[in-house]
């Protein structure tokens, strides 16, 4: 990207573009080693923790409107 008036690339753009290649590098990274197998009960804890709040929280609306109304 350019300013328009000299062809320079705007500094504040590199910096962005920087930042989003490294980043993408990290992930290739992440990618090609894959997730360690101590993390794969992590991750399957924390989906079953987020549906248990979610289903909760169902649960607690569905009551409360049932004995309110």
């Amino acid at each position: 990207m350019t300013d328009g008036t000299n062809g320079d690339i705007l500094p504040g753009m590199t910096a962005i573009v920087d930042r989003l290649v490294a980043e993408e590098h990290h992930l290739e990274e992440i990618a090609k080693d894959g997730y360690a197998p101590a993390t794969l009960p992590i991750v399957l804890g924390g989906i079953l923790l987020a549906l248990t709040v979610i289903v909760g929280l169902a649960l607690g609306v569905t009551l409360a409107v049932y004995y309110l109304a």
